[in-house]
This record gives structure tokens, C-alpha cells and sequence, in this order.
């Protein structure tokens, strides 16, 4: 819940026909670079499990096979290549790639997985140059605003630069990788980490709220933007902030002890009164929303802010507190009452006045 109207991806997986085995490369990232924290850790995980399989290390085998049979298959080689650094066998995935650019020296994906593995081995001066390589391949192409290696080059130019804290030149990178993906909430991520280094405090929070757009359920995205909330003092919105990530990632330390920092919902509910008594509606507002992001389930909390909004004239948003109260009291007559008389004041009102009711009901 939060009082306005109202969030790292760290890698990505190719959406070329070499997707399924360059994930792997590109999760490894994660951990190589610190970048993912327990969000990333996860996903490097997971990966892990799914690549360590038996039917990758069939695949393995079946790509060794294909490669005997057609060793100038440039496309071949590099699917082997990636497939071989998934495994952590980085010193042949290059011989691979190399290989491979031996047959075909415009082959991207091959430049593009060097890159990789030189940021999986710390290189990161190698690392930029075969990912400006790819940039320059792709230069001249009619298709050069649609090239997905392009962009992906693009993306790993600005985790590489951010490493170094060049922000310019980040930024630079991550605007092209969004010129060519503009769906990308990792780029956006990304970006606003950028921006918080550059001291842009409001900019981050934009292109996190951008990239939640595209994707509403990565956790660490919410759990940043809390973060950055919590940088402008705005505690209403961080604390909900905070809440979303805890209910997209239940496992998570991070976010659960930002949560719990702020203690419990109970002391928030006092708080509230004690504003309302001092004359403070709006603090009273604010401190209600808080309230409710630390415990959804707390009744006087849901109640109170729904009493609130009634008091300030926002008959959606009391509607709508009012209604989240009775599902956790179903039979408390009270609620009740203010749902039934509120349902029939908002039916009678003229058309004009229930957009404008709308417009300033608070977002969940």
C-alpha cells in the first residue's frame, strides 16, 4: 500500500537460436561480478542446477559429436564453446570461440561469448574489447536497431563500466541497449544504478518504476527502489517497496530485515492516532500506509486508514481500505456499514465526480 499513486536482473539470457546454452554463460556473470546479491545468487543457483544436469552433459556430448563431423561449422563451434563454459571449462570454451572465428571472423555470438568468459576470468580489459568488436560488426547493419548481440554487447559495455564507476559511459551503453530492447528491466536496473552513481537520486528511481512496468515481479528491483525511498526519507513508499520484495522472494534476508527494521505494524497504528490527535491528517495518512505495509493483515491498521481517507474526503481509496478491512473481519459490522453506505454514496454520485473519487484513490 502506499500513500502516492503509484521499483538486479544482472544478466540475460540471448534471444538468438543460441538462447538456451548461453544463459549459462550469462548467469555466471552474476557471482563474477557481485552484482546480483542474494537476488542474483538465486539465479546463479538455479542455473547451476539446471545446467549440472545429465541431459547437459548429454548435450555436451551430442555438440562434441557434431563438431567431429562438421569441424568448419562456425555456428557449431560456438554452441559447443557455450556449452563447454557452462560447465566452468572456460580455457576450451575460448579454443572454441577462437576456432570458430577462424572459420567465420564476423561471427558476433562468437565475440560476444569471449567477452563473457573474459568477465567470468576477470579480464575486463579484454572483455571491452570484444564486446565493442560486436558493436562494430553490427555498425553497418541495416538490422543494427533490432541486433540482439548488439544490444547484449551494449548491456555487458555498461555492467563493464559500472564495474569501473565510468557512470558516463555507462549510462552511454545501457541507453543503447534500451534504444534496441526497450523491455529490458535489467537494463533499466542497471541504469538506475548508473544514475544513483552519478548522484541522480530521483533518475534511479524512474528507471527502476520503468523497468517494474515491464516486469512487477523482480524482487530485487523493489527492494532497490525501497532502498532508494529510504534515501529521500519517504518511508511510506520504501516500506511498501520493501513489502513487495518479501512477498516475491519469502527466502530473502535482505529484504525481510529492511522490513523489520522499521518494527511493527502496531507502533504504527499508535503513531498515526497520535498524529490525528495533534491535528496531522496527512501524517496521520502517511503513517497508516506504513502500518499496513508492515502487516496486511492487521485489521485496526486497515480500519484506521480507511477511517482516514473517509475523513479526507477520498471516498475510493476508504472504499477500497474498508473492503481490505472486511476480508480480514468479514463480520464486523462497522466495516460493513461503512461498505454498504459507501458503495451507495459513490453509485449516486454524477460521473464527473467518480473520476475525479478515482483519481485520487491511493494505489495498492
Amino acid at each position: 500500500m502506499t500513500e502516492a499513486d503509484l521499483g538486479t536482473k544482472p544478466s540475460r539470457a540471448s534471444r538468438n537460436s543460441d538462447a538456451y546454452l548461453n544463459i549459462a554463460l550469462v548467469t555466471l556473470l552474476v557471482v563474477v561480478l557481485g552484482v546480483g546479491s542474494w537476488f542474483g545468487y538465486t539465479v546463479y543457483r538455479d542455473r547451476q542446477m539446471e545446467f549440472n544436469s545429465s541431459a547437459t552433459g548429454r548435450l555436451v556430448e551430442v555438440l562434441r559429436q557434431a563438431v567431429r563431423k562438421s569441424p568448419n561449422d562456425a555456428a557449431i563451434r560456438v554452441r559447443y564453446g557455450e556449452a563447454l563454459g557452462a560447465m566452468g571449462k572456460y580455457q576450451d570454451s575460448i579454443e572454441q570461440f577462437n576456432a570458430a572465428l577462424k572459420i567465420d571472423p564476423k561471427h558476433e555470438g562468437a565475440y560476444l561469448d569471449l567477452g563473457m568468459v573474459a568477465m567470468l576470468n576477470k579480464d575486463n580489459g579484454a572483455a571491452e574489447r570484444y564486446f565493442q568488436k560486436v558493436v562494430s560488426l553490427s555498425d553497418d547493419s541495416q538490422y543494427a536497431a533490432m541486433d540482439q548481440m548488439r544490444e547484449q554487447a551494449y548491456y555487458n559495455l555498461g555492467l563493464l563500466m559500472l564495474d569501473e564507476k565510468r557512470y558516463t559511459e555507462a549510462a552511454g551503453f545501457l541507453k543503447g541497449a534500451l534504444a534496441i530492447r526497450n523491455d529490458a528491466s535489467d537494463s533499466y536496473y542497471q541504469l538506475a544504478k548508473d544514475y544513483q552513481g552519478l548522484g541522480d537520486i530521483d533518475s534511479a528511481i524512474s528507471q527502476l518504476e520503468m523497468g517494474l512496468q515491464f516486469d512487477p515481479g523482480f524482487a530485487e528491483a523493489h527492494y532497490y527502489l525501497g532502498e532508494l525511498f529510504k534515501l529521500k526519507k519517504d518511508d511510506a513508499n520504501a516500506s511498501y517497496q520493501f513489502a513487495e520484495a518479501v512477498r516475491l522472494a519469502p527466502d530473502a534476508d535482505q529484504p525481510k530485515q529492511a522490513l523489520e527494521a522499521y518494527g511493527q505494524s502496531s507502533d504504527w497504528v499508535a503513531k498515526a492516532r497520535a498524529a490525528l490527535a495533534a491535528g496531522s491528517l496527512n501524517q496521520a495518512i502517511t503513517d497508516a500506509v506504513i502500518a499496513r505495509n508492515l502487516d496486511q493483515k492487521d485489521f485496526a491498521a486497515a480500519k484506521l486508514h480507511a477511517d482516514l481517507l473517509l475523513q479526507s474526503g477520498n471516498l475510493k481509496g476508504a472504499l477500497a481500505s474498508y473492503q481490505d478491512a472486511a476480508l480480514i473481519r468479514p463480520a464486523d459490522p462497522v466495516v460493513r456499514a461503512q461498505v454498504k453506505a459507501l458503495l451507495a454514496k459513490i453509485a449516486a454520485m454524477p460521473a464527473a465526480r467518480k473520476a475525479a473519487a478515482k483519481r485520487s484513490a491511493p494505489a495498492k
